[in-house]
C-alpha cells in the first residue's frame, strides 16, 4: 500500500512496516539517531531516524 513505510528497529536488523494513521506520536530519542513510534494500538518500537526522516519517509510514501 503506499501509505505504508518501512523502518529499521535500533536493537537489531530487524525492519517493520508501519502505515501513518497507525501513528500516535513520534518522539525522538537523546541522541537524535533513533526514534520512538508510539502507535495508537499502544506498541513502542525504537527505530533508526530522526523524526523529521520518519515524517519525511511517510510523507513521501503517501503519494
Amino acid at each position: 500500500m503506499a501509505d505504508n513505510a518501512t523502518f529499521i528497529l535500533k536493537d537489531d536488523s530487524s525492519e517493520i512496516v508501519v502505515r501513518n494513521e497507525d501513528i500516535e506520536e513520534i518522539v525522538p530519542d537523546a541522541d537524535f539517531r533513533f526514534s520512538l513510534l508510539i502507535l495508537k494500538s499502544g506498541d513502542k518500537h525504537f527505530v533508526s531516524g530522526t523524526k523529521e526522516e520518519i515524517e519525511e519517509k511517510l510523507e513521501a510514501n503517501a503519494s
